[in-house]
């Protein structure tokens, strides 16, 4: 109390009719530093109890009007009056009156004459002895809390007993009420379905044995509802050697309610993950083939491959047939490829590969192409790059990527620029600069994500999907490495694909095993 802590020492009220008893029992307690409210009666005892909340109360028995036994009654009905310290001092030595006593609420009862000598002490051992029950109550009132807000009880089970003692948080987990109480074993197990109630059987017993007890098991409530506990246990020994179980016990219930719907909705995506890439690869399959026939046999009539067409503009018409097939046939690449890349199906055929040779190849290839043609594409090597573990395939199409981005949006005249060096951290670098509109950090970091065009009306002069740096991204990631983007408005860009390096002695190996 607020009071308490305020004071030089605890503070006593002694309550008793006789002047010169109340006088010695102040005489005696003062010099041991206990300060001291007097009462002459039993009414006065009551008044001086609410106004000075005292930390024990010595009670005379016999008093006029109101005896000792009907203040001690009252106190425990006042505020803080339940748990404070009653000593009740009196000639009376029969049975029934120390028995009423104890039965009105008394702490404590001491006989008249007083042995003054031992009353301080008397009264210091039950001061400390209230501190120490008060001190344990407010301990076990949190630890109910506690286990209350984290759903945990405890237990503890000896064997020879068959009782199990529960904290109130494990019977109201049962459904038994909020307080603590002792269970017989066979009632409790009776509550777990058989399926769980074998394997916890067997689990008890084996920490009875000094293994320790950790598993899951259901529990059938009185109002027949099943919920999921966790249980932990081992064995201890109390101070004269009896073994007995100890534990906790926790309720999961809604945890385990959600893993399994996590589990179910984790099986339904892998499902439809199956699904979606049989879905993918027949698509595939089914777009490729028609429109494989329908370039196929454009070029063959726009190059006349069964004698002279009569109309020219036939000619043409097979051209431009062909053309949109090439467009189609390329959108049904990139959107398939995209796809593979975000559900991490895009499977990579590495080889060990010249970057030089596959990127000259490549060059030559986009200068034979609309966008390519006429343009002045230059290839430069610096230093002495590697080879690097990569797909053909894949290196073709994010090289192809960036040579259109750079042709698309910058001017005819412009020079595009193919540098592949040796860079640093073991990787090595193909680069693609232009001189076009560039772009700012925003916009290049929107430009690898899906279908997001960095520029609308240069996208609705070229077309596209807006596939292109975002495929180029996820398939140099797969490889381990990286695509960086330097660009500025118009100033130009520099998309740089960092492949990382064969090793030294991975390298030497591979010659080793081809000279043998």
């Amino acid at each position: 109390m607020a009071e308490s802590s305020q004071r030089a020492g605890p503070l006593i009220l002694i309550a008793d009719d006789d002047e010169t008893e109340r006088f010695l029992q102040r005489q005696v307690l003062e010099p041991e530093g206990f300060e001291i409210i007097e009462a002459k009666n039993g009414l006065a005892a009551l008044e001086a109890f609410n106004q000075g909340k005292p930390d024990l109360v010595i009670l005379d028995v016999m008093m006029p009007e109101m005896s000792g036994f009907e203040v001690c009654q009252a106190i425990r009905t006042l505020p803080g009056g339940r748990n404070t310290p009653v000593l009740m001092a009196t000639a009376l030595d029969d049975v029934d009156s120390i028995d009423r006593a104890y039965r009105v609420g008394a702490t404590d009862f001491i006989g008249k004459p007083i042995n003054w000598p031992v009353l301080p002490h008397r009264v210091r051992y039950m001061l400390r002895a209230h501190d120490t029950l008060r001190n344990l109550i407010v301990s076990q009132e949190r630890l109910a809390e506690a286990q209350r807000i984290a759903g945990v009880g405890n237990f503890r089970w000896l064997p020879h007993s068959k009782l199990l003692e529960c904290s109130a948080e494990l019977c109201r987990m049962l459904g038994l009420g909020e307080h603590a109480r002792a269970l017989h074993i066979r009632n409790v197990l009776r509550r777990i379905p058989p399926s769980d109630r074998r394997t916890v059987t067997r689990a008890l017993r084996r920490g009875l044995e000094g293994n320790k007890v950790d598993l899951d098991h259901r529990m059938v409530t009185l109002e027949g509802e099943v919920r999921t506990l966790y249980l932990r246990a081992e064995i201890s020994a109390a101070e004269d050697d009896t073994a007995y179980l100890q534990g906790s016990v926790q309720d999961i219930t809604e945890r385990k309610r959600t893993e399994i719907e996590l589990a179910a909705a984790r099986d339904e995506a892998r499902t439809a993950d199956a699904a979606k890439t049989a879905f993918l690869a027949a698509m595939s399959h089914e777009l490729r083939t028609p429109l494989n026939a329908i370039i196929g046999f454009s070029e063959m009539i726009a190059e006349q491959a069964f004698g002279p067409i009569g109309q020219g503009r036939y000619v043409d018409y097979a051209r431009n047939t062909g053309k949109a097939g090439q467009q189609m046939l390329g959108f049904v690449v990139d959107v398939l490829t995209i796809a593979q890349l975000e559900a991490g199906r895009f499977d990579l055929d590495r080889q060990n590969v010249e970057l030089v040779e596959a990127a000259e190849a490549i060059v030559a290839e986009f200068r034979g192409c609309e966008l390519g043609r006429g343009r002045e594409i230059t290839l430069t090597v610096k230093g002495a790059p590697g080879r690097v573990n990569a797909d053909p395939r894949a290196i073709q199409q994010m090289l192809s990527k960036l040579l259109s981005n750079a042709a698309k949006f910058s001017p005819p005249e412009a020079v595009i620029q193919v540098t592949i060096a040796a860079g640093g951290e073991g990787f090595t670098r193909l680069s693609v600069t232009d001189r076009g509109t560039g772009m700012t950090p925003e916009t290049a970091a929107m430009a690898v994500r899906p279908f997001r065009q960095v520029d609308g009306r240069l996208a609705r002069k070229f077309g596209g999907t807006g596939l292109g740096l975002s495929i180029v991204n996820g398939l140099i990631e797969r490889h381990g490495g990286r695509l960086t983007i330097d660009s500025a408005p118009q100033q130009g860009t520099c998309a740089s694909l960092e492949f990382p390096a064969i090793r030294a002695e991975t390298e030497q190996r591979r010659i080793a095993a081809v000279a043998d």
